[in-house]
């Protein structure tokens, strides 16, 4: 068992988990805060029937985890396949002064949730 799969708040990883954080293992100061992320869309997309809002996804999210963390997390997973864009709403992140703007929904296609 390697650090990432140790860290993992759900438990042992699952072949595609483990291939997803070991694409955004990078600073390992931020290991934990990308497990949190990723849990939070593996979470939120199992509620949902495969689908990820970012408006649903935020209040997964731990407190402490870095705004940046959060888009570099997105980012990994869809350059990974696991997430594919699937479509926009209206952000409600009015902490992040970015209510009503626009942001990209999601969908898993990682393998099962």
């Amino acid at each position: 068992m390697n650090a990432a799969q140790a860290e993992l708040p759900f438990g042992p990883a699952d072949p595609d988990t483990q291939a997803i954080l070991d694409l955004i293992a990078g600073d390992p100061c931020h290991r934990r805060d990308r497990a949190a992320v990723v849990e939070a869309i593996r979470a939120t997309a199992k509620a949902h029937h495969g689908q990820v809002n970012p408006n649903a996804v935020r209040p997964r999210i731990p407190a402490s985890v870095q705004p940046r963390v959060i888009g570099a997390t997105y980012n990994a997973l869809a350059k990974a396949h696991v997430i594919a864009q699937d479509g926009w709403v209206k952000s409600t992140d009015a902490k992040g002064r970015n209510s009503g703007r626009p942001v990209r929904c999601y969908r898993w296609i990682g393998g099962p949730l």
